[in-house]
Order: C-alpha cells, then sequence, then structure tokens
C-alpha cells in the first residue's frame, strides 16, 4: 500500500487540486488542443512535402507580414502597417527575453499557448456567469472546433486578439471598470475590430446602470477613456518611423493584395452579391471548389448563424444578454462594410454570441445532440481549412 506521505501520491493529490480550478482544467484542453494542431499540421505539411521544420506549418499568409514587422519595424513595407503591433512586440519580447534561444515561429507558439489558455479560462467563467456550471465547456468545445479557430494556432493574432476580448468583457460583467479599460487599451493596439468589444463592454456598462443616461455618466465612465490608449501609441509610431500617423488605414492601398477592400456603406448588395453566388454554382454556373467553400460558404453561413443568434439573444434573453445580441448586428456591419465578405468566418470567431446561443437554444437534452454534431462538422472543417492554409491556399 502507499503511504499517503509517499511523493508520488503528494503529486497526484497536487495535480487533482490543480485540475479542479478553472485555470488547471484550461491548461489541460489547452495543452490537448496544442498537441493535436501541431502533429496534425506537421503531419499535413509533410504530406504535400513543405515541411523542413516542425512550425514551418504555422507560417502562411499573414504570417509572413508579422514577421516583416519584426524584422522591419514598419519601416522597410509601409502596407504591413495594417497589421497592429501587439503580437508582433510580444513575440519579439519573447524572443529577446530567451537571448535568442528561440526563434520567432517558437516564441509565436509559446504567445498563443498563453493566451489560448487564458481564453479558456475567461470562457469558463463567462460561462458560469452566462449560462451553468454544466453548460459552460460546450463555449470551449464550440470555439476549439470552430472552422477557422486553427488561425489561434498559426503564427497570427487571433489568439491574443480573443483573450483580451474576452477577459474585457468578464471584467465588464463583474464590474471592474479598471481592468476593462486596461485591457481595452491593449486590445486596440491589436486589431481593428477591437472597436466591437469596446461597444460590448460599453453596452455592458449601460446594463449595469439599468441603461439610465443620468447614472451611466460617472467617474467608472472615465475608464473607457483608456481604451485608445493601444491605438494611439500604433498611431504615434507611424508618424513617428514612416511620417503617417493613419499608416494603418493607408496600408491598404500600398499593396495590390487587398484591391478587393473598397469601402461600400450598402451591406445588404455586399451580402446579397456573395449570396448570389451560391444558386449559380448549384447551377453549374461557376466552380464549386475550395475558392467557393472559403468566399462564400463559410462567410455567408458564419453571418446568417451570427444574425440568428443575436436575434435569438435580443428576444429570448435579453435582460442579461441585450449587449452581446447588439454587438452581433453591429458585428455584421462591420465585417461587410468593405463590399466583399471574404474572412468573415475568421472575424467572426470571438463572437461569444454565437456560442451563448447555440448552447442556450440547444440545452434540452433532446436538443443536445446538435451540438455535438455542430463540433464535428466544426473541426472537420478546420482540418479541412488547415490543409488549404499548409498548401498555400487562401483559407480565410
Amino acid at each position: 500500500m502507499i503511504a499517503l506521505d509517499d511523493p508520488f501520491m503528494r503529486i497526484i493529490e497536487l495535480s487533482r487540486r490543480i485540475l479542479s480550478t478553472d485555470f488547471g482544467v484550461a491548461l489541460a484542453i489547452t495543452l490537448a488542443w496544442k498537441i493535436v494542431l501541431l502533429c496534425a499540421g506537421y503531419g499535413i505539411d509533410q504530406y504535400f512535402g513543405g515541411a523542413s521544420t516542425f512550425l514551418d506549418h504555422t507560417l502562411r499568409w499573414d504570417a509572413g507580414w508579422y514577421l516583416a514587422i519584426i524584422h522591419g519595424h514598419y519601416v522597410d513595407i509601409s502596407a504591413s502597417a495594417a497589421f497592429y503591433p501587439l503580437f508582433p512586440l510580444l513575440v519579439y519580447l519573447v524572443h529577446f527575453a530567451s537571448l535568442g534561444l528561440f526563434d520567432y515561429p517558437l516564441s509565436g507558439q509559446i504567445i498563443n499557448t498563453i493566451a489560448i489558455w487564458f481564453t479558456l479560462v475567461a470562457a469558463l467563467k463567462l460561462g458560469r456567469t452566462l449560462i451553468a456550471e454544466k453548460g459552460r465547456f460546450w463555449i470551449i468545445a464550440l470555439l476549439l472546433s470552430a472552422p477557422a479557430a486553427f488561425f489561434m494556432h498559426v503564427f497570427y493574432g487571433e489568439a491574443i486578439f480573443i483573450a483580451l476580448s474576452y477577459w474585457a468583457y468578464y471584467f465588464a460583467l463583474t464590474r471592474r471598470w479598471v481592468g476593462v479599460g486596461i485591457l481595452l487599451g491593449l486590445l486596440t493596439a491589436t486589431k481593428l475590430p477591437s472597436i466591437l468589444i469596446i461597444a460590448l463592454c460599453g453596452l455592458e456598462f449601460m446594463r449595469a446602470y439599468a441603461w439610465d443616461f443620468k447614472k451611466i455618466f460617472n467617474k467608472n465612465a472615465l475608464y473607457f477613456l483608456i481604451a485608445p490608449a493601444g491605438f494611439l501609441l500604433f498611431s504615434l509610431y507611424l508618424f513617428i518611423v514612416i511620417h503617417d500617423a493613419l499608416g494603418m488605414f493607408h496600408a491598404y492601398k500600398a499593396t495590390t493584395d487587398w484591391v478587393y477592400h473598397v469601402f461600400n456603406p450598402n451591406i445588404i448588395e455586399t451580402i446579397g452579391r456573395s449570396v448570389y453566388q451560391i444558386p449559380r454554382a448549384l447551377l453549374g454556373l461557376r466552380p464549386i471548389d475550395g475558392s467557393f467553400l472559403v468566399n462564400i460558404v463559410l462567410p455567408i453561413g458564419s453571418l446568417t448563424l451570427l444574425g440568428l443568434s443575436s436575434l435569438y439573444l435580443a428576444l429570448k434573453h435579453r435582460a442579461q444578454l441585450l449587449p452581446l445580441a447588439i454587438t452581433g448586428f453591429l458585428s455584421i456591419i462591420m465585417f461587410t462594410l468593405n463590399s466583399n465578405v471574404v474572412s468573415v468566418h475568421r472575424y467572426i470567431l470571438p463572437c461569444l454570441g454565437v456560442y451563448v446561443a447555440l448552447i442556450l437554444f440547444f440545452s434540452t437534452p433532446k436538443r443536445r445532440i446538435f451540438l455535438y454534431g455542430i463540433c464535428a462538422l466544426g473541426f472537420f472543417m478546420q482540418m479541412l481549412l488547415l490543409c488549404l492554409f499548409i498548401q498555400g491556399k487562401f483559407a480565410g
């Protein structure tokens, strides 16, 4: 018999205690998911004959821009200003702190793994607040099995963005407005859609004061003034190094890579033009191929899901979840303002309202089978998109 004070038993007891916490559970799930993605990515890359290192599969598409930023600090290529600085800055800091022992791809993996870990911790806490103790793990399942979830794994800034977004919203729900302001300040140095998270936290702030404008204007509202800090510092830096404080917007005209981005407030026309491609494909007037799946089917399906989820939350759970519903509608507008729906399935990845709505709608035992189906289909699509991504084909 093993004694209770045996070192092995103490390790088991310590592990049990760690795994009983949100941070412990989230870490275990993070490591398991990362191992699956690393092995799948490396295996796919090997199959197509492109792997020279274990992390080569993470260095496609936007990863090149982030590496260019790390090497050139936005000076060499003006178009790189389209990508915000927090992710490449953190990667560089990890590389520097390791005295060069960790190269940039490995440093990016470290940053993204930590970010995913914190994302899942926040997801568990949000689930406990918005859904229930038993249902909260579905947020993690739906998030990690989403078709675009692999973007949190590769050399992109998605993981950092989602981690900051979820914690900012959780702090808003728990009325920690100083933390909300600081996290939003970091978020605006990550991606332009941070505007939507500012809106979400701002709406939650108004809900906290019962939507009473007389109560809303108080000292806690001042913490939202921290929110633009990241963007303003980035703007100041661009002004110093390339003499263009709005270089992040002008960057889209500095290259032909994004000529399809043309501002068009008529989002109905934009969505309708893309929807029209579906019957054309079914009638054989355009090919049903990878481009059709990535640029039409997934984006339109994502917009539909986001719209229905937001409508459901607004009609059935507006008392607590109206901020999520409104932000969902605002997201649809923002994601389609550039006269196209390309990459929308990646943009909605952080949209918590979709996951919460699905969990609430399929909450009964008879309906829960659909959640398993959604996760299975989503993960299959994720692997398909990862295959396209690794082959250098556009995946979002």
